[in-house]
């Protein structure tokens, strides 16, 4: 546990340079939450520049700041940064050998478990990843989610991919490539993707080679840009991940490192939110009749007044046979499977949106605040308004 000792003067506005990409929605997102801190408990200076994600991050030969929270995913910038004897805040989940700045990053564990309980809760039962595998960290992600997805003895298919331009010779090699590996995978099946780019090119393929999705090819991306995502066809289901809280957390570890405070050095890890469910993963993939008619009637009305004696009714079958028949296939009760999607519902309107804490608990379906507040502590050890303050930065 090192001290970084503050080389501006003690009335000096900490001159801070953000070298994060500001063209992707995680980029975006991810500084708006280091501005939201600035603004709170600054004045900070703060230098942003618009950069795509491909393009090189690098500082004036000149510069003279305070303080970085960097996107580092090469060395060759880590080595750079670590030349200006500064404080540096990482807030890349790249783990790179040999590079230690504090981390702050989204947890690619809990965000494969999502991944996985999406899709499980469909139904779904042979499982596949498509994400750039020569990167170590990308085969991590992959094999967290194979770990999490075991089934059955059958092996998590794979797809090493690239990103290239659709436009370019290689992006048609690789769609060729990507054609045939779809077309020997035994359907239905559920996709999971590292990125956006993947998701976008991945459903390009689905369609030209007309197999269906969600029916045949469920996909889901890892992360989540409300744009892209609804510019697919079908629009694109998405992990919704915590940018904001990365961007305010790095920026309030970079504060206690500017100020000469201690640090342990220890990554932060923050979970994802919620899945964001759209057309290419709104499907039940589940054999059995009467399950699946139970599951149906589960999601189109857990958001209002549902019992368990209701969804048996409308099977129809007995109570103790649906119940039995839920513990197999998914490992939980009817009940239960109500009260995560009104968990889920919780969640995601917390995070997103500015709705009352009783407008949150009615349109999920608790009914009161006070309900809704005993169930989700239970569930998360946070109340609604802490879980709000979490995600959003606040």
């Amino acid at each position: 546990m090192a001290k970084q000792q503050p080389r501006r003067a003690p009335n000096r506005i900490p001159q801070v340079t953000v070298l994060v990409d500001t063209s992707t929605d995680w980029g975006r997102q991810t500084i708006s939450g280091i501005l939201h801190y600035a603004q709170k408990h600054g004045p900070w200076h703060m230098s942003v520049e618009p950069r795509g994600r491909s393009d090189p991050m690098h500082l004036p030969s000149d510069w003279d700041g305070d303080g970085i929270i960097a996107r580092i995913s090469t060395t060759k910038l880590a080595s750079e940064l670590r030349c200006r004897n500064v404080p540096v805040v990482n807030i890349s989940g790249i783990e790179l050998e040999g590079i230690q700045f504090p981390r702050v990053s989204t947890d690619y564990g809990a965000t494969a478990e999502l991944a996985a309980e999406h899709f499980r809760t469909r139904g779904f039962r042979r499982f596949a990843y498509v994400g750039p595998l020569d990167l170590t960290y990308v085969t991590q992600h992959a094999a967290e989610f194979e770990r999490r997805t075991a089934n059955d003895n059958l092996p998590l298919k794979q797809f090493n991919y690239a990103h290239e331009s659709m436009a370019s010779q290689r992006w048609r090699r690789q769609r060729q490539r990507l054609e045939k590996w779809l077309a020997e995978l035994e359907k239905p099946i559920a996709i999971f993707c590292w990125g956006t780019a993947a998701s976008c090119q991945l459903l390009d393929v689905c369609r030209g080679q007309q197999i269906i999705v969600p029916d045949q090819v469920a996909v889901l991306a890892g992360d989540n840009d409300d744009l892209i995502a609804q510019a697919t066809v079908p629009p694109m289901s998405a992990i919704l991940n915590p940018c904001p809280q990365i961007g305010f957390r790095a920026a309030e570890r970079l504060e206690e490192l500017m100020c000469g405070g201690y640090d342990n050095g220890k990554p932060m890890q923050i979970a994802p939110i919620e899945v964001v469910t759209r057309g290419s993963t709104d499907i039940l993939a589940i054999e059995d009749e009467e399950l699946y008619a139970a599951v149906r009637f589960i999601r189109e009305n857990a958001f209002g007044e549902l019992t368990v004696e209701q969804v048996a009714r409308s099977v129809p079958m007995a109570r103790r046979a649906l119940e039995r028949k839920f513990l197999e296939s998914f490992g939980r009760s009817p009940l239960s499977e109500i009260r995560r999607l009104r968990i889920a519902r919780v969640k995601q309107l917390l995070a997103t949106t500015d709705l009352s804490i009783s407008k949150v608990a009615d349109a999920s379906g608790f009914g009161t605040p006070e309900y809704m507040t005993s169930v989700f502590k239970k569930e998360t050890q946070l109340t609604p308004l802490r879980y709000r303050s979490k995600t959003r930065a606040r």
